[in-house]
């Protein structure tokens, strides 16, 4: 596998219009970083990045509990529930709540994952780990 060619092109005039906002993006990330842990007590992986749609998230998403299942894990997707109103933590219900409630990526996943949305991710931990060993067949 190769870098992609527009990495080794001059800086085009958008490019440098931009760089004020990359740079503030940066220091923004940074100082996220620096601030300390929360240890949810349970593995965790985190799928995202700065775009908000369109990226593949959700499928690598399914496509990591699929095989996480297949391992013998009880996955629990833990989600913020972009495009819904409700703030949770709740657990998703597909036969009781509609994509205005909780995001219509979080309803899609909750048919085949347990899903939790929660805008304070601490507190969707917490629910996030009973439904675990609520689906968990030795739990």
């Amino acid at each position: 596998m190769r870098e992609p060619g527009f990495w080794h092109r001059p800086s085009s005039f958008v490019s440098l219009l931009l760089l004020p906002l990359g740079a503030l993006y940066g220091a923004v990330a940074a100082r996220r970083l620096q601030r300390e842990g929360f240890d949810a007590g349970i593995p965790v992986l985190c799928v995202g990045n700065y775009h908000v749609g369109g990226a593949g998230k959700t499928p690598m998403v399914l496509a990591l509990t699929r095989m996480l299942r297949d391992l013998g894990e009880t996955p629990v997707v833990l989600s913020r529930g972009y495009g819904g109103r409700l703030h949770g933590p709740v657990r998703v219900d597909p036969d009781r709540h509609a994509a205005a409630d909780i995001g219509d990526e979080p309803l899609m996943m909750a048919r085949t994952v347990p899903v939790v949305v929660a805008r304070d991710r601490i507190s969707g931990v917490a629910l996030a780990r009973v439904a675990g060993r609520q689906c968990d067949p030795d739990g």
